[in-house]
């Protein structure tokens, strides 16, 4: 029998092959990682929004 023909692949197209411990395991990776980019993401939106409240407080009292 030819070892060639007959190997499995692990990946997304094939998740068939998976257990469900398998499963639970990658979807709880990827969810953490996809809380920690949203986190990295709202970190940065907010410090813009901060600083521009900022440089808009700083420009009201020069102007006043």
């Amino acid at each position: 029998m030819d070892n060639n023909k007959h190997k499995h692949h692990h990946g997304r197209h094939h998740s068939h092959h998976m257990d469900e411990s398998e499963k639970f395991k990658i979807h709880t990776l990827s969810a953490s990682k996809r809380r920690k980019i949203i986190g990295k993401v709202l970190f940065v939106l907010l410090s813009i929004v901060a600083v521009a409240i900022m440089l808009f407080v700083a420009w009201i009292y020069t102007h006043n």
